[in-house]
């Protein structure tokens, strides 16, 4: 039995090392080249990346635990929150690409992002 939970911690850091933020995609995404990659307000930006991975990684680990010791009336709040602090990421990153002379995403399209989170953690996702 031991081993069998040994393994499961291992595949749940190994499965949690690829979980990156929004802002995360984003950055790796920029293009160094752009003359606004060294503005004040692009550095700046980067400088928010590793705070939303925390966030990220924090609430993937926190949120299990919080529906095991709560159980299913702690559902709907957990969604609420988890999509909420989902919001604050996508719209940093929007923010972040723009900063850095990337393309900004429209307010309906990271609603149709977050929400398609929302339903994957559900299960209801593509």
């Amino acid at each position: 039995m031991a081993l069998w939970w040994r393994c499961a911690l291992l595949c749940g850091v190994l499965a949690l090392a690829g979980c990156g933020s929004q802002m995360r995609q984003v950055a790796s995404n920029l293009d160094m080249h752009n003359p606004q990659y060294q503005s004040r307000e692009c550095q700046m930006a980067l400088g928010q990346v590793a705070r939303q991975d925390t966030i990220r990684h924090t609430r993937t680990l926190a949120s299990p635990l919080a529906l095991l010791v709560g159980g299913a009336p702690w559902l709907l709040p957990l969604l609420a929150v988890n999509a909420g602090l989902d919001t604050v990421d996508h719209l940093e990153a929007s923010d972040l690409s723009v900063y850095c002379g990337g393309p900004e995403k429209s307010n309906a399209q990271i609603a149709r992002e977050v929400m398609l989170g929302v339903g994957f953690g559900l299960g209801l996702g593509k």
